[in-house]
């Protein structure tokens, strides 16, 4: 067995005490439960809501309990998968603990040893102590453990020399220091590392273990503190009673059952007054103990339904009902207004003063390794008692976030997609479907009406190659081409543009990437229509207002702000909501006869833009002419 892994058989020589306090669940006064299928396997006693004994982790399955690190590949996988489980790699929490360090700078050693943290989901408790990687195995010096348990007992080390001193702000340190866990195994090597370090950084100062009885107390704090439970329902898992019969009265033969069993709910320490508290009263106005921090690796999702539905969102919001500090790491979608929570929660989150991202990794593989988590992951941290403005709109270019905000905050600011018409303005008639009845069915049930680029082709019985008096022009693609075709004019149902001038674009351009170019924007003329390909911006009544809103979506400016919502290569109306919509007649305060760069210098003094952002700009997007 590699060096991490404690030998719960160790313990059990040592004190049979001291294993059985790790195996407490004080909310039920039994033993924790295994609360996994990953031992079912060995039959009765490791079922996933049976008792966690001395017995059934020593003698014979002595080596059973083993760090994740230590399991099968295979098994890795499927705790990753079915349980949502993402191991939390050393450097990662050192970042999001090293943050919140730096919010705690000028406490006295009193205060920063009480400072009460939460680790919520903990695992084996890497946010806690860190003695070692918990996805490679590998041990941590002690001076380069960075939990936030480990950071509290550094301290109590370099500042207090006595030795019942330390003991005694140790014990502190641990009543100040909680976390929960669902899993059995995993929660018992939580509480197994947290009482190792103790044991690590006592013999490290004072070069002798501590007595037994030190190392009791302490695995008592822990059995209070690192408990288990269902974070989600804030209940202790498999604590409900079975149902049972109830005789109505003497004469009645019927019996019924009682209820459904309610799971007890989950029970923690308060050390300040010795008494126990439910834990969901600790999300109440009501209660004085909260925690000072939270901090952590949520579950991402839940797995089982037709799609996998995101829950790490339930898990942000009781972090800020907790704590006055929170630092989280979770999927990124919702920075993006995308994804499956609910709009209005990401409406909240993104409009929340007290809320700002810390780090943003695209990749999230790159943090996780072998895990795929589609819009990547970002580390956020909030405080209820800053103001860091809202976010707003989030890209992972710093550059970006502060232009869009330079944008958006000058007085008068419209976005341009109030001006970008919907895909599908251009509809065919019921005149059509009357003449040639043949054409629904040929157009397929999703698309009845629509004009969309396969009709072209499939009702090619009503289009014609060259015009014709009666007939109107329609842009529309064939394969890769653009091409023209005419239809005839009572076939038609026309939007308001129609007689106006407008700018047509692709409404799928590209890749998504920042600053690509859009593909051959173009002046669409009056009594000129397009398929549902294009898009139709502006209804312009003169040719110059068209050649100047050309221009501006040809600009680099206007193209970085684009791409701050479109992430795909779809070009919807909703893409251009970031975009400045602009004056483009002959008073506008921009000189359209300008070739494009030179807009793009006027707009970049319009906006007031730094040579930072300038050149953001300049490098990150590609030309137009």
């Amino acid at each position: 067995m590699a060096q991490i892994d404690i030998s719960e058989e160790g313990l059990a020589k040592e004190s049979k005490e001291l294993l059985s306090v790790l195996l407490k669940d004080r909310t039920t006064n039994k033993s924790i439960v295994w609360a996994t299928h990953s031992y079912e396997f060995l039959g009765r006693g490791f079922g996933v809501a049976d008792s966690m004994t001395p017995k059934r982790i020593t003698g014979g399955y002595a080596n059973l309990i083993q760090p994740r690190s230590e399991k099968s590949k295979a098994e890795q996988k499927d705790r990753t998968k079915v349980r949502a489980e993402v191991f939390t790699p050393t450097w990662l929490v050192k970042m999001q603990n090293g943050y919140v360090e730096d919010e705690l700078v000028g406490t006295t050693l009193e205060e920063y040893v009480d400072t009460k943290w939460l680790e919520i989901t903990c695992g084996e408790a890497p946010y806690m102590v860190s003695r070692y990687d918990a996805v490679t195995g590998e041990e941590v010096p002690l001076e380069e453990r960075v939990g936030f348990l480990d950071r509290k007992l550094q301290r109590i080390s370099r500042e207090v020399s006595d030795e019942a001193a330390f003991f005694q702000l140790a014990l502190r340190a641990y009543q100040a220091s909680y976390g929960y866990e669902y899993q059995g195994d995993s929660l018992l090597l939580a509480r197994e590392n947290l009482l190792a370090s103790f044991d690590d950084y006592y013999v490290a100062k004072f070069h002798h273990a501590p007595t037994l009885a030190q190392k009791t107390e302490i695995a008592t704090i822990i059995s209070y503190n690192v408990f288990q439970m269902d974070g989600l329902e804030q209940t202790t898992p498999f604590s409900a009673t079975a149902p049972r019969a109830v005789q109505l009265d003497l004469f009645e033969e019927i019996a019924e059952l009682d209820p459904l069993p309610i799971p007890k709910e989950t029970k923690i320490k308060d050390w300040k007054t010795g008494k126990m508290i439910g834990f969901q009263r600790l999300s109440s106005e009501e209660l004085t103990m909260k925690f000072d921090v939270v901090i952590g690796n949520p579950p991402y999702q839940e797995e089982g339904g037709a799609r996998d539905e995101p829950i790490y969102h339930y898990f942000m919001d009781e972090s800020y009902k907790l704590a006055k500090k929170s630092c989280l790491i979770t999927p990124a979608r919702f920075l993006f207004n995308a994804g499956q929570t609910p709009k209005p929660w990401m409406k909240k989150m993104l409009s929340d003063k007290h809320l700002k991202v810390l780090s943003y990794k695209q990749k999230s593989n790159k943090v996780f390794p072998d895990t795929d988590i589609k819009g990547g992951v970002a580390i956020t941290y909030r405080d209820e008692t800053k103001n860091f403005g809202e976010i707003g709109v989030f890209t992972h270019f710093e550059e970006l976030n502060q232009i869009v905000k330079k944008v958006m905050t000058v007085s008068g600011f419209s976005p341009f997609s109030d001006i970008v018409y919907p895909q599908g303005i251009y509809k065919f008639s019921k005149k059509l479907f009357e003449d040639f009845p043949q054409a629904l069915e040929l157009q397929g049930k999703g698309t009845k009406s629509k004009i969309v680029s396969k009709s072209l082709t499939a009702l090619d019985f009503v289009f014609s190659d060259s015009p014709e008096t009666g007939k109107v022009k329609l842009l529309g693609r064939i394969g890769t081409d653009r091409v023209y075709k005419y239809i005839d004019v009572r076939y038609i149902d026309f939007p308001e543009t129609f007689e106006n001038y407008n700018v047509f674009v692709p409404e799928a351009n590209g890749s998504g990437a920042l600053g690509e170019v859009l593909s051959t924007p173009l002046i669409g003329e009056p009594l000129i229509g397009h398929t549902d390909t294009f898009l139709s911006i502006g209804n312009f009544k003169s040719e110059f207002e068209a050649n100047s809103c050309l221009k501006y979506v040809k600009t680099r400016f206007v193209r970085v702000l684009l791409g701050v919502l479109k992430i795909t290569q779809h070009n919807s109306r909703n893409t251009w909501a970031k975009v400045p919509l602009q004056d483009f007649t002959v008073n506008s305060d921009i000189d359209w006869s300008q070739s494009v760069a030179d807009i793009d210098r006027q707009l970049y003094r319009k906006y007031k833009l730094s040579p930072e952002e300038i050149a953001f700009i300049e490098t990150k997007v590609r030309e137009m002419e």
